[in-house]
């Protein structure tokens, strides 16, 4: 009969012990692994431009990316995505990757108007698919080299772009 409450107190010992371990380890627990590479990007159909992108791995070969740029096309355009990048086996420091999103981007039509031509602003529904190489430095900075083909819906031109940018942060090294 002295043995439950001995049992019940050491039990409620080791649980609160726990919880206590368990919460210090949420209150310290690591920032979110995240890479930002700002970019200067070269492609077909005035795809030059310049941008950013933020990858967040999500599983051990697997990131979300969101990506941000300006293209001095037909129209000055914005464009932004979001893609799933997973990586390939690492050869040595480099780490090449498949990747494959979708997203808007506005591009520009020419249309006759009593005053001649002007050219039209429009957005459309992109896809993309390509691949790239991320080489890190150290565990705070690195190269990124990604190349996209991207298609929209619609008149939208079909592009290939190429960036090279340099990766800050925190994830994959």
């Amino acid at each position: 009969m002295k043995l439950v409450p001995l049992v019940l107190l050491t039990s409620a010992t080791f649980v609160g012990a726990e919880a206590a371990q368990a919460q210090e380890s949420r209150d310290q627990a690591a920032p979110i692994p995240y890479e930002i590479t700002p970019y200067v990007s070269i492609g077909s159909n005035a795809s030059t431009g310049v941008g950013a992108s933020v990858r967040w791995p999500i599983a051990s070969k697997l990131s979300i990316e969101v990506e941000t740029a300006v293209r001095q096309a037909e129209v000055t355009g914005l464009s932004s995505s979001v893609s799933l990048l997973y990586d390939l086996p690492s050869i040595g420091r480099v780490t090449p990757y498949v990747a494959g999103g979708a997203g808007f981007e506005q591009y520009g039509t020419v249309a006759e108007s009593p005053l001649g031509l002007v050219m039209l602003k429009s957005t459309t529904f992109t896809v993309n698919a390509g691949g790239g190489i991320r080489i890190p430095i150290d565990d705070k900075w690195g190269f990124r080299t990604d190349a996209r083909w991207s298609n929209g819906l619609g008149r939208a031109p079909e592009r290939f772009r190429v960036y090279n940018g340099v990766t800050f942060g925190t994830a994959g090294r």
